[in-house]
C-alpha cells in the first residue's frame, strides 16, 4: 500500500491537464451490455473505480482491453446477469448494471451496491422504478432481483420524487428495455441531467436508441427503438469536471496560478459544466480569465470568507464539498458551507482537525469553518475519494510534512494525482507504507 508524504506549505503553479471523466466513464461501461458488438471508449482514466468495474463486466462474461486510457468491452460473450458481491461492495457504480443487464437478459441479480461511505445512499427509488415499468422486485441475501417482466403492469409516465443520478442512469437502460418490448413511449420526470447522464443519452441517440430530453423541464422521453448495428463503436470520454474542480480550489487554497486545459465542446466545456464553481471562486476574490481551450486561475493572497450550498446540478456539486472545506480553512473569517445531498458526508472533518482546522458540523448538514488559522502538518487517513483530496489539499497548505494513508479511496477516482501536484509544484511524492511486525512473546 502506497501512502503520501507531503511537506508545506506549497504553491501550485503550470499547466494541468484533466483526466477522462470518472463519473462519465462509468455509465457508459454499464452501456457497453447493451450492444452485441465491440464498444472501445477513449480517454478513461486508470484509476481503481474503472479497473473494478472492468473486473465485474468480465466477472459477467464481457471480454476487456484496457491500453493507453482506452478500454474496448466485448460483451458478445456476456453469459451472467449476476453480479458477484466481492466486486459489487467496492464501488456503488455496480448498481448501474441493473438496468443494463435488464436489457440484455429481462432480468438481473446485482447486491446492494458498496463505495464511498459518505451517508445513507438509498436504492429504494430504483426498486419503485422498477416496479412502476412492470417488473417483479425482490430482495434476497442482500441481493436485488429484478425479474419477470409483466407489460401490463407498466406505468408509461413516471415522475421521480428527487433528481437522483443513480436512478436517472438505471430509468434510461430499464425504460429502453420497455419502450422496446411494449412498443409505447416511456416518459421520466424530475430526472437528473448532470453532465456525465446527458453525454450517456447523447452516446446512445448517437448509436441508434431514440430518446430526447428537456434540461429545463427534467423530462425524459424514450421511444422504442433497438441499437443500430456497427462491428465496432467508438466514443471519447469528456473531461472530469470533479478532477479539474479540485485542482482548482488546490490552486487557490495554496494561493497559486494555474491553467486548465478545456474543450471546445461549449456543451460539455469545463467552462460551462463548472459554472457554479467559477462563479464562487470569482466572488470570493479569485481571477479567472476563460479561453477558448483553458480557463486560468489566479488566486490573491487575501480571498473572502464564503456561503455555498449543494444541490442537484447545475447547482454547486456535492462532489466537490469537502474540497470547499479545505479551501476555507485557508481563508481568514467565518466560511459555512451547506450539505442537501448526503446524510454524513462531513466524515473527513476529523482529518481536517487533526492539522489544526477549526470546523464546527452541525446536525450532518453544514460546516461552519473559522478559517485562516494556521495548519500543521499531521498524520492524516484518507476516508472516502472525495474527503481524501480535500485532506489532501490541507495538507498542501500546512506547514511541515504530512503523512496521508489510505489512498486507496483518493486513487478510485485521481489518476497519478501525486504526480500531477508535483509537476504543479508541490513537495509531495508517494512512499511505500511500512508495515510494522508483532511478534508473539
Amino acid at each position: 500500500m502506497k501512502r503520501i508524504v507531503c511537506e508545506g506549505p506549497n504553491s501550485l503553479r503550470g499547466e494541468f491537464i484533466p483526466q477522462g471523466s470518472k463519473n462519465g466513464a462509468l455509465p457508459i461501461l454499464a452501456s457497453c451490455i447493451i450492444f452485441d458488438t465491440l464498444v472501445k471508449i477513449n480517454n478513461v482514466p486508470d484509476i481503481q473505480d474503472i479497473h473494478t468495474m472492468k473486473s465485474i463486466l468480465e466477472g459477467v462474461g464481457c471480454k476487456c482491453e484496457y491500453v493507453n486510457n482506452s478500454l474496448i468491452v466485448d460483451s458478445r460473450p456476456i453469459k451472467s446477469y449476476q453480479i458477484s458481491w466481492e466486486l459489487a461492495s467496492k464501488m456503488r457504480a455496480s448498481f448501474d448494471l441493473l438496468g443494463s443487464l435488464v436489457y440484455r437478459f429481462g432480468k438481473a441479480i446485482v447486491p446492494f451496491p458498496g463505495g464511498c461511505l459518505i451517508g445513507n445512499r438509498k436504492v429504494d427509488m430504483h426498486l419503485w422504478i422498477s416496479k412502476q415499468l412492470g417488473f417483479n422486485v425482490k430482495i434476497d441475501s442482500g441481493n436485488v432481483i429484478v425479474e419477470d417482466f409483466n407489460p401490463k403492469n407498466v406505468n408509461t409516465e413516471i415522475s421521480f420524487w428527487l433528481p437522483s443520478v443513480g436512478a436517472t442512469k438505471n430509468a434510461t437502460f430499464l425504460g429502453l428495455f420497455v419502450a422496446k418490448e411494449t412498443r409505447k413511449k416511456i416518459i421520466f420526470h424530475n430526472v437528473a441531467i448532470e453532465p456525465e447522464i446527458t453525454y450517456l443519452w447523447d452516446f446512445l441517440s448517437y448509436n441508434g436508441l431514440k430518446l430526447s430530453y428537456n434540461l429545463d423541464k427534467r423530462i425524459l422521453e424514450i421511444f422504442p427503438s433497438e441499437p443500430k448495428f456497427s462491428s465496432l463503436i467508438m466514443v471519447d470520454n469528456i473531461y472530469d469536471r470533479i478532477e479539474a474542480g479540485t485542482f482548482a480550489i488546490a490552486a487557490c487554497a495554496t494561493r497559486g496560478n494555474i491553467i486548465i486545459k478545456d474543450n471546445d465542446q461549449e456543451k460539455y466545456s469545463l467552462k460551462v459544466t463548472l459554472s457554479r464553481l467559477w462563479e464562487l471562486l470569482s466572488s470570493i476574490g479569485v481571477e479567472i480569465g476563460f479561453g477558448s481551450d483553458y480557463i486560468e486561475l489566479k488566486a490573491k493572497n487575501r480571498l473572502k470568507s464564503f456561503e455555498v450550498s449543494t444541490d442537484v446540478y447545475p447547482s454547486f456539486p456535492t462532489d466537490l464539498q469537502p474540497q470547499a472545506v479545505s479551501l476555507a480553512t485557508s481563508i481568514e473569517g467565518i466560511s459555512v458551507i451547506v450539505e442537501s445531498i448526503f446524510d454524513d458526508r462531513f466524515v473527513y472533518v476529523g482529518e481536517l482537525l487533526r492539522l489544526g482546522a477549526d470546523i464546527n458540523v452541525v446536525n450532518n448538514k453544514f460546516a461552519i469553518v473559522n478559517g485562516g488559522k494556521k495548519l500543521n502538518g499531521a498524520p492524516v487517513k484518507a476516508t472516502d475519494i472525495r474527503g481524501g483530496a480535500a485532506i489532501l489539499i490541507a495538507t498542501l497548505t500546512a506547514e511541515g510534512k504530512s503523512i496521508l494513508t489510505n489512498t486507496y479511496q483518493i486513487y478510485r477516482g485521481y489518476e497519478k494525482i501525486v504526480e500531477k501536484l508535483s509537476k504543479l509544484g508541490a513537495n509531495i511524492f508517494e512512499e511505500t507504507e511500512k508495515i510494522l511486525e508483532v511478534s508473539n512473546v
